[in-house]
């Protein structure tokens, strides 16, 4: 991890590089707080990255799963060879950091025996220190004074005011503390070479700033002031260290100095501005969102083996996987079976429940290949029932970045008897049931008043379009919900605002017309909650609804079905049809099995559902494959039927 992280760092550092050259050709005067900025970037953004970064423990739950990945992760396989270098680079830099301390103490000591033998004066009426050839400079971090060499004695009147003018302007500027907080940074970081090259371009932009501020005050200067440079940079009153800024810099940076001093002011035109600062912004926005760094796999293995490989080490025990679409669950029939199944008895029989927090592991197929109980319901019982009702669990592949990963996720499995509530919601399934019988009976009267008014002969009576209002629509195979998750981010978007914060909820009885290929094509209100804004709210989440076609007798048909849609204040209690819904399409369709339904029956050899309406007429309906339209016809019965 030490080794990605060097590296992602480097990166970053020499981003801020090229956004600080950028950055500084617009500025005229202020160039050190571009770098200075640069500085605290380079080591802040990486510091930051490593100390929010959630460590793979060995095994447990890690503290928390990522909902979303950080885009700035840096991920390495195992056994990949930057790993093998972490402590060897780790132990490099505590041995660099410590040179260069050591380093610091020997040169501050030097300075303190310098010092001794300087002697305090003035000059032009100001307080300095004279050495015999050392400066001009500042010296000292917390009580910065002006030491000057012999020679300055006899400069003449015009240069004595020029040196001390540049070195006021650095008292002025705090220029000292300035360099010595990003020479701190390089004992800290010495194995970056961005931080290397924006403090030597901080220590160009401190002087040139100064040469600015001082010509700024003795503009009629500028050539002697130029000449001055080129005195002192010949000369040896150099005197390095972390806190001293000095007239008489490194010769290399001379020349650049004294054409910056020479030559007018630089033009900056509307349009170079621009293009400059949106280049500075690209190039920190890209140092901002690079992607990660990944490393290859241990050597010898291809990919197929090195993705097997790295599967079977995150299987071992729940650790930080990073994804950015969660796995959503595929199957609640099928893991409501599995708990009614699972349930210890003693425990149901006494109305004991409880909650389950159980780790998943869910391959890059979905499938569920480890899991471990995070959370106990107190009950080992329920824990093991938990466990074993684990696997049945399928789920869509999480992915990360469009690419299906294998991910650890952890699922609320719950144990209970049946409450209140879902009495209530199996006395709305018995209603619903009575309200088509009734509405069976109110047909058969219809069909016999018309057979009585003499249309008894067989013909065409004529297509119903379904779609239009709810209507009895025969199926032996109930359709089933397929995007819960979806749903109930659409319900906790639209659940109306004044009502959720008021802790008033209620539950929307809402007819679905679901077609062929289980898209909802319109919705009605069945029972109304008694809140017009939450039944309007469960009208604009029905079409987010998607559904296994129902099917009848193995073909897919149109059909009006009716889900309870509920909003609570509980976070994560929106329901969107639960165990009554489920009863309902059990009960539906085992009834279609044993070939029964209320006031009908089906005709497996004329492949149509008959609806006996007296002993001497028969009403035969289909339901076509690709239309929402039932077509029915008068035939004489069967007496043998």
């Amino acid at each position: 991890m030490i080794a990605a992280w060097m590296l992602w760092s480097v990166g970053a550092g020499l981003m801020f590089l090229v956004a600080g050259l950028a950055a500084e050709r617009l500025l005229k005067g202020g160039r050190r707080w571009v770098w200075l900025a640069a500085g605290i970037g380079t080591v802040a953004l990486p510091a930051i990255r490593l100390l929010t970064t959630s460590p793979a423990p060995a095994g447990g739950a890690p503290p928390a799963v990522p909902i979303l990945l950080d885009p700035l992760a840096v991920t390495v396989a195992r056994d990949s060879a930057l790993h093998s270098l972490d402590d060897l680079l780790l132990l490099g830099w505590v041995v660099l950091s410590a040179i260069l301390l050591v380093g610091a103490l020997i040169g501050g000591a030097r300075f303190m025996r310098r010092r001794a033998s300087w002697e305090p004066g003035t000059l032009l009426g100001r307080g300095v220190l004279w050495s015999r050839v050392t400066g001009p400079a500042v010296v000292g971090l917390f009580r910065s004074r002006v030491v000057l060499p012999s020679w300055v004695r006899g400069a003449g009147a015009e240069r004595q005011e020029l040196i001390l003018a540049h070195e006021e302007e650095h008292l002025r500027a705090r220029d000292v503390q300035l360099r010595f907080a990003c020479g701190a940074l390089l004992l800290a970081f010495p194995w970056n070479p961005a931080l290397w090259l924006q403090y030597r371009r901080l220590s160009l932009a401190i002087e040139l700033d100064c040469d600015r501020r001082v010509m700024k005050r003795l503009p009629e200067h500028r050539r002697l002031y130029g000449d001055l440079l080129l005195r002192v940079g010949s000369g040896h009153g150099a005197l390095p260290g972390l806190a001293v800024a000095a007239l008489a810099e490194q010769p290399s940076l001379l020349e650049r100095r004294i054409r910056q001093l020479l030559k007018k002011a630089p033009e900056v035109k509307m349009a170079q501005a621009a293009f400059l600062v949106f280049g500075a912004l690209v190039v920190v926005g890209v140092a901002l969102s690079i992607p990660g760094i990944t490393g290859e796999g241990p050597a010898g293995l291809d990919a197929s083996e090195e993705s097997e490989a790295g599967v079977a080490d995150l299987s071992a025990g729940p650790r930080f996987t990073p994804y950015t679409v969660a796995p959503d669950r595929i199957n609640d029939a099928e893991i409501l079976r599995a708990l009614e199944q699972e349930y210890p008895p003693l425990l149901r029989d006494a109305g004991i429940g409880g909650t389950v927090h159980v780790w998943f592991f869910i391959d890059e197929r979905g499938v569920v290949r480890n899991q471990f109980v995070q959370e106990s319901s107190g009950h080992q019982a329920l824990d093991q029932a938990a466990l074993r009702v684990a696997p049945i669990f399928r789920f869509t592949p999480a992915l990360n970045r469009d690419r299906a990963v294998p991910v650890w996720v952890t699922f609320p499995i719950t144990f209970g008897t049946r409450d209140a509530g879902e009495e209530a919601a199996q006395s709305e399934t018995d209603a619903t049931e009575a309200q088509l019988q009734g509405a069976l009976e109110r047909a058969t009267r219809v069909i016999e008043a018309r057979l009585a008014a003499g249309e008894g002969e067989e013909g065409d009576a004529g297509e119903v379009d379904i779609s239009a209002s709810p209507a009895f629509t025969p199926y032996t195979t109930a359709p089933r919900r397929t995007n819960d998750a979806e749903v109930i981010r659409a319900m906790e978007r639209e659940y109306p605002p004044l009502l959720r914060d008021a802790g008033i909820g209620g539950t929307v009885q809402v007819w679905f017309y679901i077609d062929e290929e289980g898209v909802v094509r319109n919705q009605r209100i069945h029972t109304s909650s008694g809140h017009g804004a939450l039944d309007e709210a469960a009208l604009r989440v029905a079409p987010v609804f998607r559904f296994t076609p129902a099917l009848n007798e193995g073909e897919s048909v149109p059909v009006w079905v009716a889900f309870p849609i509920t909003f609570r204040t509980t976070p994560g209690a929106e329901g969107v049809g639960g165990d009554a819904a489920e009863s309902e399409a059990n009960a539906t369709e085992a009834r279609a099995e044993s070939g029964w339904r209320p006031g009908f029956r089906y005709s497996r050899e004329d492949g149509a559902y008959v609806l006996r309406p007296s002993p001497t007429s028969d009403l035969k309906c289909s339901l076509p494959r690709n239309g929402g339209t039932v077509r029915c016809r008068v035939v004489v019965a069967d007496p043998a039927g």
